[in-house]
């Protein structure tokens, strides 16, 4: 299965929310905290924001400047969407030949980060590809690990029930 950079927020948040997307388990859509992530998402930068396709696995954000920006609807899981973000720039100078920062932006929070890939950025980036194959290609999930997200969680219910 190829990696998308929602698994690798997924792989930064949780193991088990990581297998559970991967293995075509989905969540509620109608969660509320789905809801207005994706609220946030679809009504920030609307005037220079254009969605761009990669490869039928990637979708990114494009800021008239040309950086690629990732919404998130805060900075309370800052490192995974960090991480998320620098996977786009890994796939796009590793598979596309394509140099480009990035901006991780918060805009309810009006915080807006650059984002550079550095080299060890790159090496990690190839770890955690291949850790996110082993997990998600194990027969079971991972075992379920209590964190302060799990509330908020839509796969709380598989959890903790």
């Amino acid at each position: 299965m190829d990696v998308t950079g929602l698994m690798v927020k997924y792989y930064h948040t949780c193991h088990r929310e990581l297998w559970f997307y991967a293995n075509n388990i989905d969540v509620d859509r109608e969660n509320v905290g789905i809801r207005h992530g994706s609220a946030v998402d679809d009504s920030s930068y609307e005037d220079k924001k254009r969605s761009v396709f990669v490869d039928g696995r990637i979708q990114l954000d494009v800021l008239d400047n040309g950086n690629i920006v990732e919404v998130k609807r805060s900075s309370a899981l800052e490192e995974p969407g960090e991480m998320q973000l620098k996977f786009y720039l890994w796939y796009l100078k590793t598979k596309k030949d394509i140099d480009v920062t990035g901006e991780l932006a918060y805009p309810t929070e009006r915080k807006r980060e650059s984002i550079e890939l550095t080299h060890e950025d790159e090496q990690e980036m190839e770890r955690i590809v291949d850790a996110i194959q082993e997990i998600i290609s194990e027969p079971t999930p991972p075992e379920a690990e209590r964190k302060p997200i799990c509330d908020a969680c839509a796969y709380h219910d598989l959890c903790w029930v």
